[in-house]
């Protein structure tokens, strides 16, 4: 299937694609995870339009879209926090993974963070397919932490990746 990859930041006004392409894929990233009855609530408190829009507005946070022709098929978003790049969110719909979408994804992000010396995600210790993508794409496993949402507490990997090489 021949594709151009595009990425671009977004606005405030286009966070409905944001929202729109997680009721699709978060779901079904964390289904293991997250019991059916409890997905929706879960859901609205990571991509309700008002977070999403506080997450820019108050946390600083920049989210990108990847498209395939006029079809947008993954975000992820990130901030900067004391010269490090935290990314917070990195999805692509299942149909399109494997394609090079989500390395393209951090790459925009690294791209426009520059000069940061160092990029860091957390990830779901369970959640092997996205370890192993970190890993493969140069971030290493510096602990296990805690996390909490909303009802739900997770272990995450606080990955780490060295950008001053």
């Amino acid at each position: 299937m021949p594709y151009t990859p595009r990425t671009r930041p977004i606005s405030l006004a286009e966070l409905d694609i944001v929202r729109d392409l997680a009721l699709q894929i978060w779901p079904k990233c964390h289904h293991n995870l997250i019991p059916p009855d409890h997905m929706d609530e879960m859901l609205t408190s990571q991509f309700d339009l008002d977070v999403l829009e506080q997450d820019m507005t108050e946390s600083g946070h920049i989210y990108w879209v990847v498209s395939i022709g006029q079809t947008d098929v993954g975000f992820a978003a990130a901030h900067m926090e004391d010269g490090r790049v935290w990314i917070t969110k990195l999805y692509v719909l299942s149909d399109y993974r494997g394609l090079g979408l989500g390395k393209i994804l951090i790459q925009a992000v690294q791209d426009y963070f520059l000069p940061a010396h160092a990029m860091s995600v957390c990830v779901h210790k369970v959640q092997e397919a996205a370890v192993d993508f970190c890993l493969h794409h140069g971030f290493n496993i510096d602990r296990e932490v805690p996390v909490s949402i909303g009802a739900y507490g997770f272990t995450d990997y606080l990955m780490h990746k060295d950008l001053r090489n």
